[in-house]
């Protein structure tokens, strides 16, 4: 019995030992496959990295760059503008250049301070385009909203709104014009939530999208104040200047050219006039360039139902195209005064 008791003794303890070794195996092989794989994560997060890397400078677009910024030095006045934009692209470019410019981490986020028709959402376009020829964004195009596009009516139906529309910006502009109007309606405003949902959107998918926020300039900074996350996202804010007297003008005659149209010289006399009046009259809510293509768009359609007077097959060429004297009779200089026009003082 003894001998037995040995034996089973001894085969107790190789067992163990065996199991033992067996568990000590097993944990060294799993720790070994771990390093392996911490190891080859490492090698596919650099390897992403380079690989992202060489399709950020893939993606840099020479061609569409130039456009947008010859577009932008296209457009009427903002030459202090235009010379901060400049500036602005040449601080980027040399970051990319350097390779100190993290587009996935870097807030490029901006804010308009200006009155209407100064060229703000036409800017935000062009600033699409520039992110995209710099390969910052992948599509550079622009979705436009405004408190009706981001704040439903109902509770927990914004932040899913909100989030809607701002995925439908990725890899693009999301602009918000008058971004002022999504708070300052009480406490139980949804606007908030809205503003809430946008700050961790914009925290939670850096280098996705670019928000551009515009609006009055009072209002605007007002609105940064109103939370503390606003105003730290927003790395840059451009002014737009109101557009001078000549400057109305000369946008007056450009819109014309556009539609091949010449005016006679007592047309021009008269809106020249008008223009001037408006321009040195302007209040709040003048509207510069957009109020201008609202008069030109106004000259045109007098000239379609005067031409309608007149049978095609009479109709000549140099009637189509030659604005008179009856088609600007409404914007006289002496019917100014009476005439009511939004954001003018009489």
């Amino acid at each position: 019995m003894s001998v037995f008791w040995i034996v089973m003794s001894t085969i107790g303890v190789i067992s163990s030992l065996a199991l033992i070794f067996l568990c000590a195996l097993y944990i060294f092989e799993w720790l070994k496959q771990r390093k392996a794989d911490r190891l080859e994560n490492e090698r596919y997060a650099k390897e992403l990295e380079a690989s992202l890397q060489v399709e950020v400078k893939q993606q840099y677009d020479e061609n569409i760059l130039n456009d947008a910024l010859q577009r932008l030095n296209a457009l009427e006045g903002l030459s202090t503008l235009k010379a901060e934009v400049d500036e602005w692209v040449k601080l980027i470019r040399y970051d990319l250049e350097e390779e100190q410019l993290d587009h996935q981490k870097a807030a490029l986020h901006m804010v308009f301070l200006g009155n209407p028709g100064t060229g703000k959402t036409t800017v935000a376009r062009i600033i699409a385009d520039i992110y995209k020829g710099l390969g910052i964004l992948e599509k550079g195009h622009l979705v436009e909203a405004d408190r009706s596009a981001l704040v439903a009516q109902y509770i927990g139906h914004t932040a899913v709104q909100t989030k809607a529309k701002i995925e439908s910006a990725f890899g693009g502009i999301l602009f918000i014009d008058e971004a002022y109007n999504l708070v300052g309606r009480g406490h139980q405003d949804f606007g908030i939530e809205a503003i809430d949902t946008l700050l961790k959107m914009m925290e939670d998918h850096r280098g996705k999208f670019i928000v551009i926020v515009a609006g009055y300039e009072q209002e605007m900074m007002e609105f940064l104040a109103s939370n503390p996350g606003l105003k730290s996202r927003f790395d840059k804010v451009f002014q737009f200047q109101d557009h001078g007297t000549e400057e109305l003008l000369k946008v007056c005659k450009e819109q014309f050219e556009r539609e091949q149209k010449s005016l006679s010289k007592e047309a021009e006399a008269i809106l020249t006039a008008y223009v001037s009046h408006l321009s040195e009259h302007r209040s709040k809510g003048f509207g510069n360039a957009r109020e201008v293509r609202k008069i030109t768009a106004e000259v045109l359609k007098n000239q379609k139902l005067r031409l309608f007077e007149i049978p095609k097959e009479q109709r000549t060429s140099e009637q189509k195209s030659g604005i008179t004297l009856e088609d600007v009779l409404e914007f006289k200089e002496v019917e100014v005064k009476y005439r009511k026009q939004i954001g003018y003082e009489y």
